[in-house]
């Protein structure tokens, strides 16, 4: 019983939620927060995850990395949904052990950023270490949207996986293809719960947004599910891989503090207004 008054109190305090998503005359004293989650198509499970988030949690951006192995199958799920707010996820590093991604070019034509046998490099160090051509990287990043395009994705807006990129070529790829570039539309960071220990997850989430004041803020997420392609997953550089539980626990319980009622509850308390980069950009084109 106590379960079904849960899910029911949720299911409540979501409907509210997504008034709250909707477009809004916004004021100076507005709290308005972007949700994004990194890393659609990084494994079969990133799309589970991000379909909870978007469809039952406060997700309200989610970049797609195009170089990745589920690729594919991440833009057939955004063509469907198409009131998502899809961007991709510029993509030049690949920081699995044993789980390598090559560029969406051939890697000949690339050669600067990626190793002896054409993979991405597993870390930023490591790319700069090969010093990558400014116009290997241009081409490679402008092909990665291209990509996604072509295969039916409406791109809001672009952003930058794991470092590795020159802003300059962000910015104006982003010029190029009429999207903003997540980061560089006066957002502040609040921080994250990306490597709060599993359990703490939720608890850190809410006490961030509690403390959040009037303005323009951005919560970078990575989600996923606790499967076992995920749970394998370790980062090629020895200071990023997570002590206890692993990556897919991590993001698993991160995907459940967005769909959580304490997060819910708090955004609807505080009167959070939670906003797209879709919305951002139709503001920036009416100014």
């Amino acid at each position: 019983m106590r379960k079904v008054r849960r899910k029911v109190l949720s299911v409540f305090v979501f409907f509210c939620i997504t008034i709250l998503v909707m477009p809004a005359v916004t004021g100076a004293q507005d709290i308005r927060l972007i949700i994004r989650g990194d890393d659609m198509g990084m494994t079969q499970g990133s799309l589970e995850a991000f379909e909870r988030a978007f469809n039952h949690g406060v997700l309200t951006c989610g970049a797609i990395q195009v170089p990745a192995p589920w690729f594919e199958a991440a833009a057939e799920l955004a063509v469907k949904n198409p009131g998502w707010c899809v961007g991709v996820h510029l993509t030049l590093i690949g920081e699995w052990r044993g789980y390598r991604w090559r560029p969406v070019l051939p890697w000949d034509q690339v050669s600067s950023l990626v190793d002896e046998d054409g993979f991405l490099f597993g870390y930023p160090a490591e790319l700069q270490a090969n010093n990558p051509k400014p116009d290997e990287v241009e081409a490679e990043l402008r092909a990665q949207i291209e990509l996604a395009l072509k295969k039916g994705i409406n791109v809001q807006y672009i952003d930058n996986h794991y470092g590795g990129t020159d802003r300059e070529i962000i910015e104006k790829l982003g010029r190029e293809f009429d999207v903003p570039v997540s980061s560089m539309m006066g957002e502040t960071r609040p921080g994250s719960v990306y490597t709060t220990p599993v359990e703490e997850k939720t608890e850190a989430a809410v006490k961030m947004l509690q403390e959040l004041e009037p303005g323009l803020w951005l919560w970078v997420c990575h989600i996923g599910i606790d499967s076992p392609e995920q749970n394998v997953l370790i980062h090629s550089r020895p200071e990023d891989i997570f002590p206890g539980g692993g990556v897919g626990k991590h993001r698993a319980a991160e995907m459940d503090v967005l769909t959580s009622i304490e997060v819910k509850s708090i955004i609807l308390k505080k009167g959070i207004k939670l906003v797209s980069y879709r919305e951002l950009w139709e503001e920036e084109k009416k100014r």
